[in-house]
C-alpha cells in the first residue's frame, strides 16, 4: 500500500514539474519570475499552510499530541541536521540541506494519512512547521554562512516563525476562525505542491541529464533515506514514548526524501541549484524502495 501511495505522489509531482518545464521553455516564465514565484512560495504559501494546520478543534488531549509530536519531531530534527553537519559541515552546503531536510509536506502527510488515519496529518503539522522553521534559520545560514540568519531578530521576522505563533495562538485560545478565512488560508495553502514542483520543473528544464549520474548525490540521498531514519529509529525505540501513533508520523517525516524547497532555497541564494534538483529527484524515485521497508522496521519497533 505504502509503494503505491508514493507512486502516486512521485506520478504528480512528475505531471507537476512537466508543467514547469514546459512553461520554462517556451518562455512563459523567466528566470526573475521563478525567482519571484519562489520568494511567494517561502513567504506567503508555506506560512498560510502552518497557519491552517493549526486552525483545529481544541482538547487537553490534542495539546499534549501536540506537545509530544513537536519534541520528538525536534528530537529527528535534531538528529538529522548533526549527522548532516558531521559528515558535511559547511564545505558542502547543499549536501548538508539535502540530507538534513526531508519532504515532510508533500510525501510526508499523505504517508501519515494513510497508515495513522486522519490524526496523522495533525501530528505530522508539528514536523511541517519545524522543518520549515530550521530551513528558514538554520538552512539559511548553511546555504550562504551568514550568523545573522539565526539571530534573535532575524528569528522574529521570519515569516515561518510568525506563521507558528499564530496558528498556535489559535489553537490555545479557541477562538473561532471564520469561515472566509479559513477558505482563504486553505486555497492559499493548496498551492503548496503545485508551485513548489512547477518551479523545481523550471529547474530541471535548464538542468543537463548527465548531472543525474553525479556521484556525489548518492552518499548524500543514501545519509537522507537510509542513515538518519535509522539513526532516529534508534532513538525513537530507546525512549519511553506513550503514543507509538504520534512516534510514528514524526518517524514517517524523518524518513521522507529530500525536501523540494531545497530547489527554492538554492535559487533564492545563489546556490548550486541545479545539484539541488539532482537530489531531489534521485532520492523521490529511490525512496519507492527504501521508504515502505523503513516504515516497516519502525511499526515493528515503536
Amino acid at each position: 500500500m505504502l509503494i503505491w501511495i508514493l507512486l502516486k505522489q512521485i506520478a504528480i509531482m512528475a505531471l507537476l514539474m512537466a508543467v514547469g518545464i514546459y512553461l520554462s521553455r517556451k518562455g512563459f516564465l523567466s528566470p526573475q519570475g521563478t525567482k519571484d514565484l519562489g520568494a511567494i512560495l517561502l513567504r506567503i504559501i508555506i506560512p498560510c499552510v502552518i497557519v491552517k494546520s493549526y486552525i483545529t478543534t481544541y482538547s487537553r488531549e490534542r495539546l499534549l499530541e501536540l506537545a509530544l509530536s513537536a519534541g520528538l519531531a525536534l528530537a529527528a530534527f535534531v538528529l538529522a541536521m548533526g549527522i548532516a553537519y558531521l559528515v558535511y559541515g559547511k564545505r558542502r552546503r547543499i549536501e548538508n540541506f539535502a540530507s538534513a531536510f526531508c519532504n515532510a509536506g508533500f510525501i510526508g502527510i499523505p504517508l501519515a494519512q494513510a497508515v495513522i488515519g486522519d490524526e496523522g496529518v495533525f501530528y505530522m503539522a508539528a514536523s511541517v512547521a519545524l522543518l520549515n522553521l530550521f530551513q528558514w534559520t538554520y538552512g539559511v545560514y548553511i546555504m550562504t554562512d551568514r550568523r545573522d540568519s539565526i539571530s534573535a531578530k532575524t528569528i522574529a521576522k521570519n515569516p515561518v516563525v510568525i506563521a507558528i505563533v499564530i496558528g498556535i495562538a489559535l489553537f490555545l485560545s479557541r477562538l473561532p476562525v471564520p469561515g472566509i478565512v479559513t477558505s482563504t488560508l486553505g486555497h492559499i495553502a493548496g498551492m503548496n505542491t503545485p508551485v513548489a514542483m512547477i518551479l523545481m520543473g523550471t529547474y530541471m528544464a535548464k538542468l543537463p541529464w548527465r548531472k543525474l549520474l553525479d556521484k556525489r548525490a548518492y552518499g548524500c540521498v543514501l545519509l537522507r533515506l537510509v542513515v538518519i531514519p535509522a539513526v532516529v529509529l534508534a532513538v525513537f525505540w530507546a525512549l519511553p514514548i506513550s503514543n507509538q501513533n504520534v512516534a510514528l508520523a514524526a518517524y514517517l517525516a524523518a524518513a521522507t526524501p529530500v525536501g523540494a524547497n531545497i530547489c527554492v532555497f538554492a535559487q533564492q541564494y545563489d546556490c548550486d541549484y541545479e545539484f539541488s534538483v539532482v537530489t531531489v529527484c534521485l532520492s523521490t524515485v529511490l525512496s519507492i524502495v527504501t521508504v515502505p521497508l523503513m516504515v516497516s522496521l519502525a511499526q515493528m519497533l515503536i
